[in-house]
């Protein structure tokens, strides 16, 4: 399998390089043009994920995005349920994540759930890897998700609707109405998904390998966002973001659960409302930027039996929880050469838990904790190619300092000269070194510490040093472009916070791991523009993680010194292609997984002790039409196209071959200082 996906790479970036090596005989007048990057992205390892990417299909989360376009590794458990995203092998709560400004990782698991996010709520995703999420969050020991909405100025009237329907009764239906004049922007928008999810599946786990169906997985979720920005064409543009989420889904059966569906019932709620206020300046050298959040969150999960009309509780939990957020931000560049940054936020984060369960009777916790931090950075370009950046950052919880998180930035522009122009075709090269090296800081989450019964008051944060080093390479000749981003990374984390069975019969967290992570990541993306209206875009991404405990061994007993941490695959890769001529556009997405332990042992002589390798197809063709006043467009998606059998957590299958249909549907007006907006 190695040798596979080696392959696909060697051919997929020899192919480019052909291609750029056959036009590069073709004679041109050579003008010399130089182009100075972003002092603010120096040395920043990141992945940006455009609106075209988000709004592909109506019926994807953030899960599904970041899955098939990212090399993060995204652990689900099936379409509608939790699904949480690691960077570069480390856990779930090592990936911070952001909207519009503000922390939205849950501040008692300090996790999030992309599944709850439908990519179409989302205009603009930047994937900042190890050290580079720093220049946002602290926390980030594997990276950070920056998830934002944008204005739509000078846009006029937009509306548009889609319908999708799908198998196992499957409804989606998305709604926006957008209104932007040079002044103004509101942007409204609806998503509404429910689906029965009873697919069928062999059950290798049970004897005879029966057929089933998913049992407990529906799911109902609303979605609504509104954005409004002001801007008064002095420099100030004001804006107001607010998303409310409502969710109701069942919670599927273990593969190995042999308990009857219409006795049992296992279903997660919640309602949530995350709004933001900002102001932003910018005047002389000057950008200025004020910030103001609440996220409000009501979780309700029930496990319940009925027997005999009457119910019996098994698991009856509540959580409320509610975080307030101030930030001021402010960037000054005296000269060109020099960039200097600051940064102050507070959070303030209230959960009140309760739970009934075997274990546990009441109230858990109902307590609140502040959190305050400082950043500030300074950026110096001391010769034209040459750029470094140096930041440090104070974060304190409660009463408690983690120690100066200092990072260092470098980046070296190896060939600058990178231009060659004709009145017909261009050229363009860049060839980027990039290194950076940070230490970092996470805090214990509110259920780390407090939980009942297991929390554990006396946890240490959890600290790691990151070493990033990689190059960047972009052309761009006649009907070819191509990006091309390597790096390399090498990090270790100390304290990790690892939740352990004791001997009273429950889970307990301890300071107990120190782990080692490495590895390698490649993004490439081309596109080629072709004759007769014919276009290909091609994206490629891979990711070689090993993540390996190197933690004291806890007795004699203890076989998981050096060994791969559970459910981190070592090697994942996606490729996505889009061949498009005039109204049609074929696409054909591609997602590897190598093989995943289920034990800290990495003990494989069991069937249990190990999740097989497995690969994703998926293939959509959509025809678009022009009328005077009305665009529309018609898709058709086939998943899992070679019906694979899989899964991606124990005893969690997965859906087989299954089919989508989408109508969308855009009005068209014409009037004065509109422009429309292809997405």
């Amino acid at each position: 399998m190695k040798r596979y996906l080696v392959s696909i790479f060697v051919f997929l970036y020899g192919t480019q390089m052909s291609i750029v090596y056959c036009q590069s005989s073709i004679d041109m007048h050579e003008v010399q043009v130089t182009a100075q990057r972003r002092l603010s992205d120096t040395g920043i390892q990141k992945t940006e994920l455009d609106t075209t990417v988000l709004h592909q299909n109506i019926a994807h989360s953030m899960s599904d995005i970041l899955t098939q376009h990212s090399t993060l590794f995204v652990k689900s458990y099936g379409r509608a349920t939790e699904s949480t995203a690691e960077f570069r092998g480390t856990s779930p709560s090592h990936t911070q994540v952001l909207w519009n400004g503000m922390k939205i990782n849950s501040p008692m698991l300090g996790t999030f759930d992309f599944s709850t996010i439908p990519a179409y709520l989302i205009d603009n995703a930047t994937l900042l890897h190890g050290a580079s999420s720093l220049m946002r969050t602290g926390g980030g020991l594997g990276g950070a998700v920056d998830l934002t909405t944008r204005p739509m100025f000078n846009q006029g009237y937009i509306l548009q609707y889609i319908q999708g329907v799908g198998s196992f009764d499957t409804y989606d239906q998305f709604l926006r109405f957008t209104y932007g004049n040079q002044r103004w922007s509101s942007s409204t928008r609806v998503v509404y998904s429910t689906s029965k999810n009873d697919f069928k599946f062999t059950n290798y786990d049970k004897i005879g390998h029966p057929k089933e169906y998913n049992r407990s997985g529906y799911f109902d979720d609303v979605h609504a966002l509104q954005d409004v920005y002001y801007h008064d064409g002095k420099g100030n543009r004001f804006g107001l973001m607010a998303w409310y989420t409502h969710s109701l889904r069942g919670l599927p059966f273990l593969s190995v659960d042999y308990k009857d569906n219409t006795d049992f019932k296992n279903e997660h709620s919640q309602d949530a409302l995350r709004t933001v206020l900002s102001w932003n300046r910018t005047f002389n050298r000057w950008m200025m930027a004020v910030r103001g959040g609440y996220t409000w969150q009501d979780n309700h999960y029930d496990y319940f039996t009925t027997r005999s009309m009457v119910s019996t509780d098994i698991t009856h939990s509540r959580s409320h929880s509610q975080q307030g957020y101030v930030q001021t931000d402010a960037d000054w560049m005296p000269t060109a050469r020099w960039m200097f940054s600051a940064n102050a936020s507070a959070y303030y984060s209230h959960v009140r838990s309760e739970d009934k369960s075997p274990y546990h009777i009441g109230d858990n916790y109902n307590l609140g904790r502040p959190e305050y931090a400082l950043s500030l950075s300074a950026k110096y370009r001391p010769v034209d190619g040459l750029s470094l950046s140096a930041i440090m950052r104070e974060e304190c919880y409660k009463r408690d300092f983690v120690p100066i998180i200092p990072a260092l930035f470098l980046e070296y522009q190896i060939k600058r000269k990178s231009a060659h122009f004709s009145s017909s075709e261009g050229n363009i090269k860049r060839f980027l070194f990039k290194a950076s090296v940070a230490r970092n800081y996470r805090y214990p989450s509110m259920d780390d510490l407090y939980f009942k019964p297991g929390g554990n008051p006396s946890l240490r944060p959890e600290r790691g040093i990151t070493y990033d080093g990689g190059l960047e390479c972009s052309m761009e000749r006649k009907r070819l472009s191509l990006k091309i981003n390597a790096s390399a990374f090498d990090s270790y984390i100390s304290d990790w916070i690892l939740w352990t069975p004791n001997a009273k019969g429950y889970w307990q967290p301890s300071n107990l791991r120190r782990v080692h992570n490495y590895g390698t990541e490649i993004m490439s993306t081309t596109e080629i523009r072709m004759k007769h209206q014919w276009k290909l875009a091609l994206t490629a991404n891979y990711a070689y993680t090993p993540s390996v405990n190197k933690s004291e061994r806890l007795d004699d007993n203890d076989a998981s010194y050096g060994k791969q941490l559970v459910y981190v695959p070592r090697h994942s890769a996606n490729l996505s292609g889009a061949l498009s001529w005039r109204t049609w556009t074929l696409r054909y997405q591609w997602t590897y997984y190598s093989e995943r332990y289920t034990t800290t042992s990495n003990e494989i002589s069991y069937i249990t002790g190990r999740l097989c390798p497995y690969n994703m197809n998926d293939v959509s063709l959509e025809k678009s039409f022009q009328f005077k006043y009305l665009h529309m467009s018609l898709k058709a998606v086939v998943n899992n196209l070679l019906d694979s059998e899989y899964v991606t957590v124990l005893s969690r299958p997965m859906a087989g071959r299954n089919f989508e249909i989408f109508l969308e549907i855009k009005p068209q007006w014409r009037g004065k200082g509109r422009e429309r907006n292809e997405e």
